[in-house]
């Protein structure tokens, strides 16, 4: 999908809803993963067409590959007991996910591995009980059929699906190992993103995302990232005012005046 120019303005703030079609490009993906390496001090490695980020303890990698853009997940994040070890979870992103998804999928991560790794890797010590989520009945319907559950949007462009291991719908992509699926559909488009979790991926991750997808309000976003144009007339972008800058004070026209005292200092 061509993008819009982000430079023809000066960038501005907008608000774009609904949020799940504010797409942003792989290529964003690309440099949001290269600033989020330096500022979680993740390494980095990378070669003609792929970034790999590796986590300070190396037991979680994320993957960019360019040339999968348009045949499958180009950004892979995976989980494994350690380096060498087979990958023990997965998340996958396709298409032009909103980058803030991204970075709400990333951050979450990166925070939680920091803070105990194990919970990250194994799921130990894992939050009982299931995770509420605050839906806007008015936005998005629930629904149970055919082994899958979740949530589909009012228009019907996007959905939030999950898919229990004893499920008998058919496998989501072909893989049995995936138990979460969050996508955007448009009539007018077709397949426009998704993100898939499989069955040990953390539940923090999912829910991070399904809420993220879920909220009712507007992306704020700013103009500096490209905006691909066949998603433009199926949101709505507002432009939001610049704060004004605060007013000059008009300079005293002489030399400030030390202020007199109310009353002269007694003497004896």
């Amino acid at each position: 999908m061509p993008d819009t120019p982000a430079q023809d303005h000066a960038p501005q703030k907008v608000l774009i809803s609904p949020r799940y079609l504010a797409a942003s490009l792989p290529t964003t993906h690309h440099d949001f993963l290269d600033v989020f390496a330096e500022e979680a001090g993740w390494s980095t490695q990378t070669d003609n067409s792929s970034l790999t980020v590796t986590s300070p303890c190396r037991r979680v990698t994320i993957r960019h590959d360019q040339t999968a853009v348009g045949r499958g997940p180009h950004l892979v994040v995976s989980g494994r007991s350690e380096e060498d070890a087979s990958e023990r979870w997965r998340t996958s992103v396709s298409g032009a996910v909103p980058v803030e998804f991204v970075s709400t999928l990333l951050g979450t991560l990166a925070a939680e591995l920091e803070a105990d790794p194990d919970h990250v890797v194994y799921g130990i010590g894992a939050e009982p009980g299931q995770f509420e989520l605050l839906v806007d009945i008015d936005a998005w319907n629930h629904f149970e059929a055919s082994g899958l559950s979740g949530f589909i949007s009012r228009d019907g462009q996007a959905a939030v699906i999950g898919r229990p291991p004893d499920s008998a719908a058919p496998p989501i992509h072909g893989d049995a190992s995936i138990a979460w699926h969050v996508a955007a559909s448009p009539d007018d488009l077709g397949h426009l993103w998704d993100i898939s979790f499989t069955q040990k991926a953390p539940d923090f991750l999912m829910h991070a995302v399904v809420a993220k997808t879920l909220d009712p309000r507007p992306i704020l976003r700013s103009t500096a990232f490209p905006f691909p144009k066949a998603v433009v007339p199926l949101v709505t972008i507002t432009h939001v005012p610049s704060p004004r800058p605060p007013a000059a004070r008009p300079s005293p026209s002489g030399p400030a005046r030390s202020p007199e005292p109310k009353c002269a200092p007694k003497t004896r």
